[in-house]
């Protein structure tokens, strides 16, 4: 089975119909995960009504967070135009149909990541909308919103330096920022929480060992603690809370001079904390700039970045509570 997920943007302001012209405004409208398994360009998001349209019926949509695309929707692409921002930015965005009908517009997914706050304008049209999968924005970390000094800004957009909001310690620069992208298979599959599970303003997806924060009565009467950490693997026992395979997920990875909590789509989670293991699921490359930034780590051991901001409970722990609170 071909499993493929995609960022879905939504018009707010513009020409939202057929034919585009002028300048328009985005928000994130969801995310959809397409199933495209027919064994015929199964890597393309195609285009009915030109290329790719001998695929284009096996383009179901398997799970969907946009309020106009329904689970079991066909979902295709009918034409794309080129664009440019007021923050220079430029690429190419493709209008979603689905069902077969003429119906496309104000959703489109884009070869680049687009930004509530910068204004576009449509540039050249053209009729094929066929794209392969890889060449759009993906909807897993890289569509998540971190709250920095600037306001809320996508991750991927986040470059050391930055100035982002702790919960302890107020606004902290950003000291590293890494990125990896895998198969979202087995062991690297993300956990998935739908909007509102723990505060988050949209849905959210991490790393199966990613720490969230949890607070509450059980954590106290537990743990004579207010607040906890637990891996999102931990609590897949809860409602809205899943795990997502298929296609691929690019995982962000943000350090600080000490372990932090920030804000994930409005959820608290963890920085990176630097242990053999968290190391060891980044790229070499990634791992000598973690130790050329931090070089005591390399050089006295990992122990010697701190303690957790918060303490961290093991698997039968987590489970403990969250049976408490049932």
């Amino acid at each position: 089975m071909a499993l493929e997920n995609v960022l879905v943007y939504r018009i707010v302001t513009g020409d939202n119909t057929y034919p585009h012209s002028g300048n328009f405004t985005i928000e994130q409208a969801g995310q959809i995960t397409v199933d495209d398994s027919n064994g015929s360009d199964d890597s393309i998001f195609g285009d009915l009504t030109h290329t790719g349209g001998a695929d284009q019926p096996d383009q179901d949509v398997s799970v969907s967070t946009v309020t106009e695309i329904s689970n079991g929707d066909l979902v295709d692409l009918r034409y794309k135009y080129t664009f440019t921002g007021s923050d220079g930015s430029s690429g190419t965005v493709y209008f979603i149909a689905t069902n077969g009908a003429a119906n496309y517009g104000p959703l489109m997914v884009s070869e680049t990541p687009l930004d509530p706050s910068v204004t576009y304008t449509f540039g050249t049209f053209n009729t094929d909308g066929a794209v392969a999968y890889d060449d759009l924005v993906p909807c897993f970390a890289a569509g998540t919103w971190i709250t920095t000094q600037a306001g809320e800004k996508r991750i991927e957009t986040l470059s050391a330096g930055d100035m982002i909001l702790t919960r302890d310690n107020g606004f902290q620069h950003l000291q590293w920022i890494g990125k990896r992208t895998v198969l979202a298979e087995e062991k690297f599959a993300p956990i998935r929480f739908e909007t509102g599970v723990l505060r988050n303003t949209a849905p959210l997806l991490v790393s199966p060992n990613h720490r969230m924060l949890i607070e509450g009565g059980s954590p106290q009467l537990l743990f004579g603690e207010p607040e906890v950490f637990v891996a999102a693997k931990h609590l897949i026992s809860n409602e809205g809370v899943s795990i997502q395979t298929g296609g691929r997920v690019t995982y962000f990875h943000m350090m600080f001079n000490s372990h932090q909590i920030v804000s994930s789509n409005g959820a608290p989670s963890e920085s990176l904390f630097p242990t053999e293991t968290s190391l060891g699921s980044l790229r070499h490359a990634s791992v000598k700039e973690v130790f050329s930034l931090f070089p005591e780590l390399q050089l006295l051991g990992l122990e010697n970045y701190g303690d957790t901001a918060r303490i961290c409970l093991r698997g039968y722990e987590a489970l403990a509570m969250q049976q408490n609170v049932a």
